[in-house]
């Protein structure tokens, strides 16, 4: 009796494991899809020289997250280099939990691409 006891809570621990498990890789591919997103946006502000409205939208449609930049201290001009975050949250799978927000750090040069 008690070996089939083990057997079931084992079981439920296991469980509990693989729902972690597969929260660091849907953490890990959202961390990857924002990047490879951030490599268009970086081109786009080069292009523009500027966080837009329209630049937000595209971020939001291709992956649900929003683009802020860093500082809005200054104007950029030509050669400056404009910093953003793109933030996407992701609710967790294993526990409940408030969502975390999954942030990247980039940098575009402005018309870099002329």
């Amino acid at each position: 009796m008690a070996s089939k006891l083990g057997t079931i809570l084992s079981l439920f621990f296991i469980f509990i494991a693989f729902l972690f498990g597969v929260d660091f890789v849907m953490i890990q591919l959202t961390y990857t899809s924002l990047d490879s997103l951030s490599s268009t946006v970086s081109y786009r502000i080069s292009k523009t020289g500027e966080i837009n409205d329209s630049l937000k939208s595209f971020v939001y449609e291709n992956a649900n997250a929003t683009i802020e930049p860093i500082s809005v201290d200054h104007a950029y001009e030509e050669g400056a280099i404009l910093g953003y975050y793109l933030i996407k949250e992701y609710n967790l799978i294993s526990y409940e939990a408030p969502p975390i927000n999954i942030k990247i750090k980039r940098f575009a040069v402005i018309n870099i691409y002329g």
